[in-house]
């Protein structure tokens, strides 16, 4: 069964609560124009974007385990009726073979990394260039605490500032796709934690739930002039806080074309236009430069993801699509 998020968001937001694990699975409640396949039961969804050349999905299907494999097969079996190139991003190793049981093509994107929050601490030396850019920034005298910017005009006047003046900085940072960098949506379920200096907020951390037991650092950001550790002292805050509240997990996100040891794995072709398309994601958002500064939080465990496309082929309009579904407004849903 198909429908549009804003028809069924109670129940798509009790499954999240319920089965979510990977970052970024809270987007489908924001704006944009989300769809989900359902399985009978209705206890397990898996959600997309539908654009006139190419279908967009996004991660893993949610649910018990035991009915995602059925839902992702009526979504690629939707793909296949539409007669679009499907391309499901950033899913999990489990769902990645899932996929090539059911004929879909897997490509090795990149990595997400998870701190187990029970046992998070920045002493040792695991994690000592956070400690020490965090030292540096305290010697300086600036503090840290959490942000409340729906019933703090001045947190949200400045917070507002800081994300402007990040977004500036690089073009590459203004999109409007549904990855966008914006602390005014979801605040209802999201938290914010910030570095100041006096009543100026100078960085902070957008942390948004993964589940009702997990969540995911999603947005940092920080005006130019921070100095260096008000942004690793605003994310280990974050972690701090949400430890001592009893919460399991804290992603670390997507760290695109990254793995634990190094090492690039063997890939499986997008052809000639897929992997354009793949370079220009790689050049529009400068992964490297975010690899580095988010593994300064050493993970506990990290898990492979992939890109999962059907096999049609991808042509010029349908590498459009896709570009256009990850950077730009998706249409509104007709």
């Amino acid at each position: 069964m198909f429908e549009v998020v804003r028809d069924c968001i109670d129940e798509v937001a009790e499954c999240l609560d319920a089965h979510g694990h990977q970052a970024g699975g809270y987007h489908v409640l924001g704006p944009d124009p989300w769809r989900v396949v359902w399985n009978d039961e209705r206890t397990s969804f898996a959600a997309f974007l539908e654009a006139q050349y190419a279908i967009l999905g996004w991660r893993s299907p949610i649910g018990p385990a035991e009915a995602r494999d059925k839902t992702l097969l009526t979504l690629a079996t939707h793909a296949e009726a539409v007669r679009k190139p499907l391309f499901i991003v950033l899913v999990d190793e489990e769902t990645c073979l899932s996929g090539i049981r059911h004929g879909l093509v897997p490509t090795w994107i990149g990595t997400e990394s998870f701190i187990d929050l029970p046992t998070w601490s920045i002493k040792g030396g695991r994690r000592q260039k956070v400690r020490w850019a965090r030292n540096h920034a305290a010697g300086l005298g600036l503090e840290w605490r959490e942000l409340r910017p729906t019933v703090d005009t001045n947190d949200h006047a400045s917070m507002m500032e800081v994300e402007q003046s990040w977004k500036a900085e690089r073009r590459e940072r203004r999109t409007d796709s549904f990855q966008r960098t914006s602390f005014t949506e979801l605040t209802e379920i999201r938290r914010y934690f910030g570095c100041v200096d006096g009543d100026r907020v100078l960085a902070f951390c957008a942390c948004t739930p993964a589940s009702s037991t997990g969540w995911y650092l999603q947005d940092i950001v920080r005006v130019p002039e921070a100095p260096r550790g008000a942004l690793e002292g605003a994310m280990s805050l974050a972690l701090d806080v949400l430890r001592d509240e009893g919460f399991e997990t804290a992603s670390n996100g997507p760290i695109p074309f990254w793995l634990p040891d190094g090492a690039q794995p063997d890939t499986h072709a997008l052809g000639p236009i897929g992997n354009r398309v793949v370079r220009f994601f790689d050049h529009q958002y400068r992964f490297g430069g975010i690899s580095q500064f988010r593994n300064k939080f050493v993970a506990d465990r990290t898990e492979p993801l992939y890109v999962l496309r059907n096999r049609r082929a991808i042509g010029p309009f349908a590498a459009t699509s896709l570009v256009r579904l990850l950077t730009k407004p998706a249409s509104p849903v007709d």
